[in-house]
């Protein structure tokens, strides 16, 4: 059992390495090229075994020709290296040299488009200008003079190869940067031309004020002049600056201080500025109630201008009246003063006199009048008082209301 193993484990291997070696032969040697059909219009001496190419490098060759609704239908077989190739593919026919073979130029697709399988058929490919089509759109003045233009082209050259292949060989350098020169140009031609036609005007502009220029060189001179003559004054200033910026960077390192300290100012009112939108809000009503006070304010203020005009005037006047009326309010002072704790007693007197005539009818106010008798009426005839009375002979003003009066003094009057 032992020794049979090994052998069983040997024998798979070798009917393994078997089928890989068939796998690999079958591979090489029964996989079809990769082929693609361009349908061309015209494929002129284009041949079978013309090679195909993609940016100058061989890419395969033309496998089969042939023709498909009027247009020439060109196999080409694509090396497995570039195969396969990618939607968006084109191809066209063009002279490998000025009196070469043909060959087969290849426009790969992008390799992010789809993958054309083997065999497919590509169509919308360029046509290819042959040179004698366009000799064939020349008239037959413009081909003799062309004819003749390359007759003295080739006897102008006839000997000079080596020169000429030495100029060219020279002139390389010089023509790549002409061109490159010739691209800028080109790209930059708006540009270029917007910039000639600013300096045209700028110089139309100069040449017609040329006078003013003429003057301002002429002031510019006599500037310099100033200044050369004042370079003296100049040296001392200059000598001066150093101690001027000295002091400068002083004030301005004092400076520190302060502005902290206004910066903690901000830091402390940023709270209360922070409220003051919404008390603006809150002011709104307030200033459209205001708004109409402040629309009358202009003829208030116009009526006290007219006013103050009058006031001198009218100052005037009363220092005339003044002194007359202080003199009659002294002289009335002690009448006041003694009328003056009767007030209770004239205001009742007053709100009874009126009660009188308070009452109306049809024919208007009529007076009212209460007679009333007591044994008090009787005082002035009895030789006594009557019982159940009293008499004040000196009663205090405003006793009968029991608001009894005192005089300036808080005295009570006596």
């Amino acid at each position: 059992m032992n020794r049979a193993a090994p052998s069983l484990k040997y024998l798979a291997l070798a009917v393994v390495a078997v089928v890989l070696i068939a796998y690999v032969g079958i591979r090489s040697v029964g996989s079809d090229p990769y082929r693609i059909t361009m349908l061309i219009p015209a494929a002129d001496g284009t041949f079978v075994g013309a090679r195909v190419v993609i940016k100058g490098e061989t890419v395969g060759k033309v496998a089969e020709l042939g023709v498909r609704d009027g247009q020439a239908a060109v196999t080409l077989e694509i090396d497995d290296d570039h195969a396969p190739l990618h939607a968006g593919t084109q191809a066209n026919i063009k002279w490998e040299s000025v009196i070469g073979a043909r060959i087969i130029e290849v426009h790969p697709g992008k390799g992010s488009n789809p993958e054309l399988p083997s065999g497919h058929l590509v169509t919308g490919n360029l046509e290819g200008v042959e040179l004698d089509d366009l000799l064939a759109t020349l008239d037959a003045p413009t081909r003799a003079q062309l004819q003749g233009l390359v007759s003295q082209l080739d006897a102008a050259t006839k000997g000079k190869a080596k020169n000429l292949n030495k100029t060219l060989e020279e002139a390389g350098p010089t023509i790549k940067a002409l061109g490159a020169l010739a691209k800028a140009l080109g790209e930059d031609g708006p540009a270029i031309k917007k910039l000639i036609t600013q300096l045209h005007g700028i110089s139309s502009t100069v040449a017609g004020r040329d006078g003013e220029l003429a003057a301002s060189i002429e002031q510019l001179n006599q500037l310099t002049a100033a200044v050369a003559s004042q370079h003296t004054d100049l040296s001392a200033m200059l000598k001066q600056l150093p101690s001027t910026l000295d002091h400068a960077t002083t004030t301005l390192g004092n400076v520190e201080g302060p502005v902290a300290s206004t910066r903690d100012v901000l830091r402390t009112i940023k709270p209360s500025t922070a409220r003051l939108p919404g008390i603006s809000h809150d002011l709104r009503p307030v200033l459209a109630a205001v708004k109409p006070a402040l629309a009358d304010l202009p003829p208030t203020l116009l009526d006290a201008d007219r006013l103050l005009k009058q006031t001198p005037s009218l100052v005037a006047a009363l220092n005339d009246v003044l002194p007359d009326a202080d003199d009659a309010l002294e002289q009335l002072n002690p009448m006041v003063a003694f009328l003056r704790p009767y007030t209770p007693e004239a205001t009742g007197w007053l709100t009874n006199w009126t009660s009188l005539f308070g009452s109306q009818n049809a024919e208007g106010n009529y007076a009212r009048a209460l007679i009333t008798a007591s044994a008090s009426s009787l005082d002035d005839v009895q030789p006594m008082v009557p019982p159940g009375q009293k008499q004040d002979p000196r009663p205090a003003p405003g006793s009968l209301v029991d608001q009894a009066w005192t005089d300036a003094n808080g005295d009570p009057i006596g």
